[in-house]
């Protein structure tokens, strides 16, 4: 199943689905095969989404590369956050290109209130 409500989603005011490479609860740059081994299983078919990233976790998760997290928080993109996350539009990939677990992941926020449930449902495809 997949679950979306864009009312709920836009209104969200911390989008912790999207917030993938927090430091403090992965310790990334203390592990960097294990990081670089789970970002590219968490978009393993980013070729087939139809847009670019706004920046390459890789490289600035990396030890030494301050001035590059920097420079992405002056621009208001938050590195600890999905390379594909917008702040000012959300996900920039099609929902049915997203991955699997963006698309199926359940918020407890849908379910809140009862004027929230305008739930999306569709069964995914194979």
């Amino acid at each position: 199943m997949e679950y979306e409500n864009a009312k709920t989603c836009r209104e969200c005011p911390t989008h912790l689905c999207c917030r993938i490479y927090d430091r403090e609860e992965h310790g990334i740059r203390d592990k960097p095969h294990w990081f670089e081994e789970w970002a590219e299983s968490f978009h393993d078919h980013a070729e087939e989404y139809g847009v670019e990233p706004l920046f390459n976790p890789l490289e600035v998760h990396k030890q030494g590369h301050e001035a590059e997290w920097d420079l992405l928080l002056t621009k208001g993109i938050d590195p600890e956050w999905c390379q594909y996350y917008s702040p000012q539009s959300g996900c920039i990939i099609e929902r049915d290109r997203r991955p699997t677990q963006c698309r199926q992941f359940n918020c407890g926020r849908l379910t809140e209130t009862d004027d929230r449930i305008d739930i999306v449902l569709e069964v995914a495809g194979d």
